[in-house]
């Protein structure tokens, strides 16, 4: 199953890259939603989601790292 989820995440991944090329917003939103779901279910099951899928939706990732950090006592 976790080997299935990355194979779709690279799809959409690539589709996503294509409509971006094309500029085709509406397909191209509802193609990031679709990768967002299947990038939760993949982490939820303990699968490492491809970097380059999950910059497409979190192109800042690192700040969710240094916001953990912002509340921790000195």
């Amino acid at each position: 199953m976790i080997e299935a989820l990355k194979n779709r995440i690279v799809e959409l991944a690539a589709a996503i890259r294509e409509a971006g090329v094309s500029a085709d917003a509406a397909a191209e939103k509802d193609l990031l939603e679709d990768l967002e779901r299947h990038i939760e279910e993949l982490e939820a099951r303990g699968g490492k989601v491809p970097e380059s899928a999950l910059h497409l939706v979190r192109p800042d990732g690192d700040s969710e790292v240094e916001d953990q950090f912002d509340n921790m006592p000195i």
